[in-house]
């Protein structure tokens, strides 16, 4: 099979795509036959630390396909069936936070960003049938991420007010309408007018410019102060977004796409009893409530483009572009 294959050695470039094995499929697990995969800022990192492996990997969270085979065990999926690829593997028994064994499909366990992927039978799940392939390869990684730092961290409830920063991303975009969907009202950030009237058009009732010189007052003014959740997955902007969430709110961080460090005046935590809590991707219940959601309401992946697997590398530059909005979607037949 052909594969976009990530060297640890610092002196080629980091991709190049190959002739690679097709995966061993063990006991228990699928092989799928890849349509499309899709980028994550979590394969931007890795290839960023490449230097941390030993030996070339494929890598990847994000496809859909059809299943090309099963192991003797396996009864839940047939060959042939269309398959939408949950990357959550071995999240454990607790809803609270994942197990020991817990990893992120892409490595160390070869990921999607190939023409096949091997994955446990559980992680295949029907692919939805009002979802294009583009879409469905999109959905996985940012929407469960989405699903669980709004809903089953944030506790977001309907009539709810909340502030999504980074609106225009993967994660961003899925918020934005899965905020809407559950009845909320959304105030996106974002860093362009451009990207207002994309936030806009998703379902947000305000949208404030992350660069403008009064941001934490316009972010202020578009709540009155009283956001009930933020959402920050940037690392960037937790003391403006604390200053705009009312006293007893919730602010959830999700990422580090701006900052590795936050900076917040501890009185405001304090004083105004607010929850700072964490979140990260999802469990198997997260991925079964985000289908449902997705299946009751009109909203869809938000596509920015798609690059065939040999263009990888234009794909990542595109991943980095300050004019994408959404997912960047790779089609691994061409």
């Amino acid at each position: 099979m052909r594969a976009a294959v990530l060297t640890p050695d610092l002196s080629q470039p980091p991709l190049s795509v190959e002739d690679w094995p097709l995966p061993a499929v063990p006991d228990g697990w699928v092989l799928v036959k890849l349509k499309r995969a899709a980028l994550n800022r979590l394969d931007e990192m890795t290839v960023r630390d490449r230097a941390d492996f030993t030996t070339p990997v494929v890598i990847g969270s994000d496809g859909a396909g059809t299943i090309a085979q099963v192991s003797s065990t396996v009864t839940t999926v047939a060959v042939g069936e269309e398959v939408i690829v949950s990357p959550s593997l071995w999240w454990g028994d607790d809803e609270a936070a994942p197990g020991p064994r817990y990893e992120i499909l892409g490595a160390p366990t070869q990921g999607t960003h190939a023409q096949y992927v091997a994955i446990p039978a559980e992680n295949a799940y029907p692919k939805p049938e009002e979802l294009s392939w583009d879409e469905a390869a999109a959905l996985p990684l940012a929407g469960m991420t989405a699903w669980r730092a709004l809903v089953t961290r944030g506790r977001l409830a309907a009539g709810e007010t909340v502030i999504i920063g980074a609106a225009s991303s993967g994660v961003g975009s899925y918020a934005v309408q899965l905020a809407t969907a559950l009845g909320a009202r959304v105030v996106a950030v974002t860093s362009s007018p451009e990207k207002a009237t994309e936030a806009r058009a998703l379902g947000a009732a305000e949208v404030v410019l992350r660069d403008s010189d009064d941001f934490a007052d316009q972010l202020a003014a578009a709540t009155d102060g009283r956001a009930d959740l933020s959402l920050d997955p940037t690392g960037a902007l937790w003391q403006p977004f604390l200053a705009a969430t009312r006293p007893g709110g919730r602010l959830v961080a999700l990422g580090q796409m701006a900052s590795a460090q936050a900076t917040v005046r501890v009185q405001t935590v304090y004083w105004r009893q607010v929850d700072i809590l964490g979140s990260s991707m999802g469990s198997p219940a997260d991925f079964d409530a985000l289908l449902d959601n997705l299946a009751a309401h009109p909203w869809r992946p938000v596509i920015d483009s798609v690059h065939p697997l040999s263009e990888i590398a234009a794909a990542y530059d595109r991943l980095d572009s300050p004019e994408r909005v959404g997912k960047v979607v790779i089609d691994v037949e061409d």
